[in-house]
């Protein structure tokens, strides 16, 4: 991420994965905390959310 449109573009994406309960995107650190149900979800599929909004998930 480069930019606050990274930043917005992350957090769309991870939000929209079904069982995402919150998103906090931090362009400083690099860094993303994401909050959400596991029985609806997975780190994998948070993962490719990412991946599909263009980035790749460290």
């Amino acid at each position: 991420m480069a930019c606050n449109h990274c930043v917005v573009r992350v957090g769309r994406a991870i939000a929209s994965v079904k069982g995402v309960v919150e998103v906090d995107v931090n362009l400083e650190k690099r860094e993303v905390v994401v909050n959400f149900e596991e029985s609806m979800t997975d780190l994998e599929k948070i993962k490719a959310a990412i991946r599909e909004a263009g980035y790749e998930p460290l």
